[in-house]
């Protein structure tokens, strides 16, 4: 007995409309860079944070940018920074938002914020030290 072909054909046609689309729009406490929001970013404000001596071979010149995104309508931090520094954005109150650690020595990326908002980008370094960048929206 022959089974008709046209259910393999309805599975097709309903299953399509259920797959999920990326929003381009910012999720508070998202990667930039797993969004593509990195693609559009700007650099808003930026700061040194002098010299960071990682060990008794290696300083670190570190930096901390205050990133936005309009196709986001977010921002992050973007350091140059040690391992295992704090990332964060830090509004008009003190208070911290998209908060990230650094897995690495160099290039981070704090997660991302609505931008709706006046932010410094801030990090604290492995010794306890602040440092952020003046507060821009």
């Amino acid at each position: 007995m022959n089974k008709p072909l046209f259910s393999l054909g309805l599975v097709a046609i309903f299953a399509i409309p259920f797959a999920v689309a990326p929003s381009v729009h910012a999720q508070n406490n998202m990667d930039p860079l797993d969004r593509g929001c990195e693609q559009d970013a700007e650099t808003l404000t930026s700061t040194s944070g002098g010299t960071y001596r990682n060990n008794l071979f290696q300083t670190i010149d570190v930096k901390v940018e205050l990133r936005k995104s309009n196709k986001c309508q977010a921002n992050w931090v973007k350091a140059y920074v040690p391992k295992d520094t704090s990332l964060y954005l830090k509004d008009q109150s003190g208070n911290q938002r998209g908060s990230y650690t650094a897995k690495v020595n160099g290039w981070n990326y704090g997660d991302m914020w609505n931008y709706h908002e006046v932010f410094s980008a801030c990090i604290k370094l492995p010794d306890g030290r602040e440092v952020c960048t003046n507060p821009v929206q």
